[in-house]
């Protein structure tokens, strides 16, 4: 699936821009230290994390890309951490339960996915 999919698919608003890729994979925690556990590769993380920390996480494991759930405020700081490293950044209204849903129904129905 593409980056630009998963926005779509969760009306997400994207924060951060860049080129559209192929995301693989998710991984989904609030707890920073899980993300960092994680040997996927190709995946966007989805966090309530709004802090600067949350994308400092990401570039340290390799994500792709960093989608905020829940509605939540994204803080200045981490946008800017965001552009600083290149990380795309978007945030959805919807709960990290339903972005996860969502985003494996459309994972798994990718054309992508049957290889």
């Amino acid at each position: 699936m593409l980056w630009s999919d998963a926005i779509k698919a969760l009306a997400a608003q994207t924060l951060v821009d860049g080129p559209d890729f192929e995301v693989k994979n998710f991984a989904a925690a609030d707890l920073l230290s899980d993300i960092l556990a994680t040997s996927k590769e190709d995946f966007v993380i989805l966090t309530g994390q709004t802090s600067p920390q949350a994308i400092r996480t990401a570039v340290a494991v390799g994500a792709l890309g960093v989608i905020i759930v829940r509605g939540k405020q994204v803080l200045p700081e981490s946008i800017n951490v965001a552009r600083n490293y290149g990380i795309p950044l978007a945030a959805t209204q919807l709960k990290m339960f339903e972005s996860c849903v969502t985003l494996g129904g459309l994972l798994w129905s990718s054309p992508s996915s049957k290889n």
